[in-house]
């Protein structure tokens, strides 16, 4: 079988970096859709969401804009920025991207007049534009976690306030978009409360207190006592009908040598009707459950010592075991996302075989002397509308590839997709019968954001003392300074350089003493140590711009001598040339369990600030429910660990201290104790196991298991 549905995906080459490609399936059918962002930045795509009509929201990012709202209907002339949010170029796009059960999809945007609010677009651009201003004004709102989407067109979303000692506590809304049909759930839920389980029209919460099941509604909201009494409890989503899945976890059962018993049971639970699925006496040493679709998980078990593969609908007629011994051995499943699941392992001779399980067995799909994919990707994944699965996998030599099964022996091929780059994000397109999307501004909206569709160069008015100050640009971010009629130049040099004031749109006072802890210690003037040396010395004017990076891209600039950023601003920018963005870098001693990359990756906020991620996340980060790294959960850290939240210690160095060595575990993602029992070398040398993980392990392609 093979796909002629199209669909788009993210594409790497060396001329023109990460773009968005669109194939059916056939090599004929693969190509560059658009390069977004012309050469070889690439254009940073990401949040892909399919919309009613088949066509494909995403965020992407150009010199123009920034990171902005684009669609495409898998052709290069529909594929186009919807609207542009952010009214800077800066590289704070939509985020928290979530389609609802009506059709819209709601994120958070930003722009200067209303900062980061909840907007909603319905692929048109009409019909995008702020749905809710949480804080009103320009200071915004500062969001958390990712949001879940309800029936009815409701969504379930969570956001930073004060509290009365100052520390930032979170609250937790479910909202249809207006005021009236907006319901703050703080009251009815117990703090620490987790993520929510959709179940029909209502949602199931955890928390060190209980379960909360509410349908938004005071007197619809319901406490239940968690009367199993185990240690750590984990919701793994919505099983059967009505029930939600629970992983509970017993420490003190450790037996030595990795061993546990009755270490791991599973529970289905509506709140007000629990019973128990399964138990596995040996924890974490048989792979993590998979939610199949359909209602079913498949729960990888040990029992006696024997391993165990059960599938189950939460029923006690709906569980059975289909796998046995070393048959139900493996961590390589990939859902289907119809009750089924496939996975790689090797035979007896040592050939890699793909196998199909379902709720009343196996059956082996391909086997030696078929082209069989290896390494199963389980994290990129899509299910595509004509019931097939395209998923990530590697080749011998380490290549990425992509595959697509219809779960049968004939529908299972490597597709001829060229250069896809993990992680390959997948959609379909079914309806292609689509109107031209409008490119021209919606009427002008005095009480909504405005959006040029082509903004003009800015003007600048340059000052005769300094190549790199813009007076006009100072006047108009410093509305003080230009109502006492003060000399703009004479302003910076004498306040506000030290204030933090920028001279001009592309050099950063702030990120450029940041990322400099030496010129921030001498005192001096940032902008005129940048025209002096620090632009000779390679050192960036902004998280906008990277002056090494211009003169590469610019051999003429480079070869004159010219400052770079002056250039750029004198007549680059005039000129449609590129301004390359800056890789901000620590400044100083990290914690090993900080990955910086990830931080600056991940909060925009510091990246664009260039402040050192081990300072931000000890100070004030994890505070605000940040992650360290992308498999250190902050909230959920502190969530099972009511010890570790009550104290109100930084959960990081709890967690280093302390919680390993306890068996705690850092996030749902990572299970510390399979991974010293799977890696004995690890557990022999003492070492903390995702220290090991981040420094070593993932470079050596170890496998990691879920908690």
């Amino acid at each position: 079988m093979t796909a002629h549905l199209p669909f788009v995906y993210i594409g790497r080459d060396a001329q023109n970096g990460e773009e968005l490609w669109v194939s059916d399936g056939s090599q004929a059918g693969t190509k560059l859709l658009k390069d977004i962002w012309p050469g070889a930045h690439g254009s940073d795509i990401g949040n892909m969401t399919r919309l009613p009509d088949g066509r494909v929201l995403f965020t992407a990012a150009d010199p123009v804009h920034g990171n902005e709202l684009w669609v495409t209907d898998g052709t290069e002339s529909g594929t186009e920025m919807l609207y542009d949010v952010n009214d800077g170029s800066g590289s704070f796009g939509p985020v928290y991207v979530t389609p609802l059960s009506d059709g819209r999809v709601v994120f958070e945007g930003q722009n200067s007049a209303s900062g980061r609010e909840i907007w909603v677009t319905d692929g048109t651009r009409d019909g995008t534009h702020v749905l809710m201003e949480i804080t009103p004004g320009a200071e915004g709102t500062d969001f958390n976690a990712p949001w879940v989407a309800l029936p009815d067109g409701k969504f379930q979303f969570s956001y930073w306030t004060p509290g009365a000692d100052g520390r930032a506590i979170s609250r937790t809304m479910i909202s249809d978009g207006t005021p009236g049909g907006t319901v703050d759930l703080s009251g009815f839920l117990p703090a620490g409360s987790s993520r929510p389980v959709v179940l029909g029209e209502q949602l199931l919460f955890f928390s060190p207190e209980g379960m909360t099941l509410t349908d938004g509604t005071a007197e619809g909201t319901h406490q239940f006592d968690q009367f199993w009494g185990r240690d750590n409890l984990a919701l793994l989503g919505s099983i059967g009908e009505g029930m939600a899945l629970v992983k509970a976890t017993v420490f003190d059962a450790y037996q030595g040598s990795g061993n546990y018993t009755d270490a791991i049971s599973y529970y289905a639970t509506n709140g007000a009707e629990t019973h128990l699925i399964a138990t596995t006496d040996i924890a974490r040493t048989t792979g993590n459950p998979l939610d199949l679709g359909a209602g079913k998980f498949l729960l990888p078990t040990t029992v006696d010592g024997e391993f165990r593969l059960i599938v189950t609908d939460g029923s006690e007629a709906g569980t059975k075991i289909v796998a046995t011994g070393s048959e139900a051995w493996t961590t390589n499943y990939i859902s289907l996302g119809d009750g089924r699941a496939i996975y790689s392992k090797a035979d007896a001779g040592g050939h890699p075989t793909l196998w199909l399980v379902d709720g009343d067995g196996q059956t082996a799909l391909l086997g030696e002397g078929d082209a069989v994919p290896t390494s199963l990707s389980t994290q990129y994944v899509q299910h595509l509308s004509d019931g097939t699965t395209v998923f990530a996998a590697q080749t011998a030599e380490g290549s990425a590839v992509l595959w697509q099964t219809d779960g049968t022996a004939e529908g299972t091929h490597q597709l001829p997709v060229s250069n896809p780059w993990l992680p390959p994000v997948l959609r379909d397109f079914e309806v292609m019968e689509v109107g031209a999307i409008p490119t021209t501004p919606p009427p002008e909206d005095p009480s909504g954001p405005g959006t040029p569709s082509d903004p003009a160069l800015p003007h600048h008015e340059w000052a005769t003392d300094n190549a790199l100050f813009d007076a006009a640009f100072y006047l108009d971010h410093n509305p003080d300074v230009a109502a006492v009629g003060a000399d703009p130049l004479q302003h910076f040099l004498q306040f506000g350089a030290a204030e933090g004031r920028d001279p001009n749109s592309h050099f950063d006072v702030s990120f450029y003493l940041n990322q400099n802890p030496d010129i921030l210690a001498a005192g001096v003037n940032a902008l005129e140590h940048y025209m002096t040396s620090g632009w000779h010395e390679g050192r960036a004017a902004s998280f906008s711009f990277d002056g090494d990076a211009y003169l590469a891209a610019n051999d003429d600039v480079a070869k004159a001598g010219m400052n770079p950023l002056e250039h750029y601003l004198h007549f680059g920018e005039a000129e449609h040339r590129d301004a390359p963005q800056a890789t901000p870098h620590a400044t100083g001693p990290q914690n090993v369990l900080v990955d910086a990359s990830f931080y600056f990756s991940n909060y925009a906020d510091v990246a664009r600030e260039g402040v050192d991620p081990t300072q931000h996340f000890m100070v004030s980060g994890w505070q605000e429910g940040r992650d360290p790294n992308a498999f250190f959960d902050t909230n959920w850290y502190l969530a099972h660990n009511t010890d570790v939240a009550t104290a109100q210690v930084n959960p990081l160095e709890h967690y280093l201290r302390f919680g390993a060595e306890e068996g705690r575990d850092p996030s749902a993602v990572f299970d510390g104790e399979a991974y010293l029992a799977h890696n004995p070398d690890v557990a022999a040398a003492g070492m903390n196991p995702l220290e090991h993980y981040l420094q070593y392990g993932a470079a050596e392609g170890r496998d990691i298991f879920a908690a």
